[in-house]
């Protein structure tokens, strides 16, 4: 009896001893440690899983530092607004050349607006030196210039100086809309596989 009681702990110690596991971790003080189980401060430094024969059977890694998941969230981010991004551009053009069309207009209507500011520009010099010529008829004739021409002067230079602000404004758009449109171009061919 106590013979079959031996054999029988023998043969359950054999059959645990073959499902065991070892843990393979570093330690709080650097030193690599194998041990069967993985205190919970070395865990989220990782460890690996070995079988009976001391093989590795699965690599747990290390918990991610909170910068490495910023990173992560930054990079999910990053690839859900391109993935927005490719969907609009693919529902906005179907071709390269229907995008430089689109680029075109653009262009072509900022130009428009480039082209009458200047012209309202030139109208309002044209006012502007009628202005002055009755502010110089008054001066010529010894009189003070009337009070309401020299506030129309002002508002006249106050409108000039204003419509070229936005004409440079419009100037850099141009430029900007042009370096938009060539990432969209570059974006839309790679997307298009041409």
């Amino acid at each position: 009896m106590l013979r079959s009681f031996c054999i029988i702990v023998g043969i359950i110690g054999c059959a645990l001893n073959a499902h065991a596991e070892l843990y393979r971790y570093v330690d709080e003080n650097g030193i690599t440690v194998l041990d069967d189980r993985v205190p919970s401060g070395s865990v989220k430094h990782g460890y690996e899983v070995l079988d009976n024969q001391g093989r590795v059977r699965q690599t747990i890694p290390a918990a991610r530092s909170p910068e490495q998941l910023e990173a992560d969230r930054a990079a999910h981010a990053a690839q859900k607004q391109q993935l927005e991004d490719d969907t609009t551009l693919l529902r906005l053009y179907s071709s390269v050349p229907d995008l430089e069309r689109a680029k075109a207009r653009q262009l072509s209507q900022i130009q428009i607006l480039i082209e009458t500011t200047h012209s309202n520009i030139s109208d309002l010099q044209v006012q502007r030196e009628a202005l002055q010529g009755r502010a110089a008829i008054q001066e010529r004739a010894g009189r003070a210039v009337d009070e309401m021409i020299l506030r129309e002067l002002a508002e006249v230079d106050a409108e000039i100086a204003r419509l070229e602000r936005l004409i440079s404004a419009k100037q850099m758009e141009v430029e900007e809309v042009k370096s938009r449109f060539a990432v969209s171009r570059a974006r839309l061919g790679v997307l298009l596989g041409s």
